[in-house]
């Protein structure tokens, strides 16, 4: 049993909110710039978004705790989000101009009605987001899982995504937009190479809407009613988001003179959106709990980190499932990171010296190997150097650093990758991204400052 605190909003939901969004506002923008892109582009947003999540989800040793606080978070998110990348979405941005594109090179379109693009932004936003949040809920169920409702979470999710496909290959009347009026150029995909690309980005999304569906109806069915609202809300608050900001298609007939980049205004404000969208979740399913009874660690475990409460209270947590959680943290960063600062160094290279794929090549023979060290390292440290037993004290004493570790890691990779500054385009977008690390840093900094306050309190005079 559980018993709640009193309503915190600046903690629990303005500063959250305020500081996911900054976070998003950059690395979702910095996504599509050279170097990046697809599931690299996701992952730089996963590691980051991961990282906050987890920091001000921590706290002191002492309650009230938060339920979704565990360093399997940062994991979580880098490959929830990461694996949303593996999609397109450049299809649909025309409907909202009333076009359906049958072949660009040549200008040949369709009339289509704009309602389309709101249709099928939603049905792409959500999973986007939502993926991740499917993962992050796996970090702090509510009652313990087993093998079989392991196997069973895994096999309702790909079951959906198989249900998806199906209705995608079975229904193409419902699922590609004018089936029925352009059934000859559907099937003529040579000469309408738009064509073809929309099925693939329809089916991809629904696939993907299909395996979030299935994660959340795993959820319902087991009544972990938090996990379903993380889930739910995350999805259902980004697929709004996307749907309402229309790839931004809105800005040139806004600003009719204006020559700017408004695809990366757009790549920036759905950022903006999927932190919120985590913002208001960390707010539903992540205020403070006071634990009337803690439970000790099963072996079995609750969550990837294998205690009852992962992450929950480190006087609780057995040796195992702590070190198994220590590797989880340091493992998602050595990944996230190494991944992101290759693909920030291709970007920069691509844009000063040329040769994008020459670099690529390069930078794997470096940054690869010192990945690969870097587990193997961490793996035999946490192997030789365990931490005690009984356990006592934190788990990450040096979170702190590890925040600003990422944040700094991926703001200096985004000023890398924006440029040259001889346009004012591109230095407009790198003094934002100062003005969002700027925002992002006071708001860790209050979070430290306060925890730091919370422990004097407890420590008394």
């Amino acid at each position: 049993m559980t018993t709640g605190t009193a309503r915190d909003l600046p903690h629990d939901l303005l500063l959250p909110t305020l500081l996911f969004a900054a976070l998003g506002g950059m690395t979702w923008a910095v996504r599509g710039c050279s170097g990046f892109g697809g599931m690299d582009g996701c992952i730089f947003a996963g590691v980051a978004w991961g990282t906050a999540w987890w920091f001000i989800a921590r706290g002191p040793e002492e309650p009230p705790f938060r339920r979704y606080r565990s360093g399997w978070i940062i994991l979580a998110l880098t490959i929830g989000v990461g694996l949303s990348g593996s999609r397109g979405w450049m299809q649909w941005p025309s409907f909202f101009d009333g076009h359906l594109q049958t072949n660009t090179a040549q200008g040949r379109f369709v009339p289509i009605s704009r309602w389309y693009g709101f249709v099928w932004l939603f049905i792409a936003g959500m999973p986007w987001a939502g993926l991740g949040a499917c993962l992050l809920a796996w970090s702090a169920p509510q009652r313990p899982l087993l093998t079989r409702d392991w196997v069973l979470r895994i096999a309702c999710g790909l079951g959906g995504a198989l249900l998806a496909r199906l209705f995608f290959e079975h229904s193409p009347e419902v699922c590609l937009p004018l089936y029925k009026s352009l059934h000859l150029q559907y099937h003529d995909l040579l000469a309408n190479p738009n064509l073809g690309r929309l099925m693939r980005d329809n089916r991809a999304a629904l696939e993907h809407l299909g395996l979030y569906l299935g994660f959340l109806a795993f959820e319902l069915a087991r009544r972990d009613w938090k996990n379903v609202t993380l889930i739910a809300t995350v999805g259902t608050l980004n697929g709004m988001g996307w749907a309402l900001c229309q790839n931004w298609r809105w800005a040139p007939r806004l600003w009719l003179d204006a020559t700017f980049n408004w695809w990366r205004c757009w790549e920036s404000c759905g950022g903006i959106s999927i932190g919120m969208a985590y913002g208001v979740a960390f707010y539903l399913v992540n205020r403070p709990i006071v634990p009337s009874l803690l439970p000790l660690a099963s072996p079995r475990g609750e969550g990837w980190g294998g205690g009852s409460l992962p992450g929950l209270c480190p006087t609780v947590l057995s040796p195992t499932s702590a070190n198994l959680e220590r590797f989880a943290c340091y493992s998602a960063l050595i990944f996230g990171l190494g991944l992101s600062v290759k693909n920030g160094l291709k970007g920069w290279a691509n844009l000063y010296l040329g040769n994008e794929d020459y670099w690529d090549h390069i930078l794997w023979l470096v940054i690869g190997p010192l990945m690969l060290a870097g587990l193997l390292a961490m793996a035999a440290w946490l192997r030789f150097r365990p931490l005690p037993t009984p356990l006592r004290g934190e788990v990450f004493p040096h979170d702190y650093r590890l925040i600003w570790l990422v944040l700094v890691t991926q703001n200096i990779l985004a000023q890398l990758v924006t440029g040259p500054h001889s346009s004012w385009i591109e230095s407009a977008f790198s003094f934002y991204y100062l003005l969002l690390f700027a925002i992002s840093g006071v708001i860790v900094f209050h979070f430290q400052a306060r925890r730091h306050s919370f422990a004097g309190d407890k420590r008394g005079p």
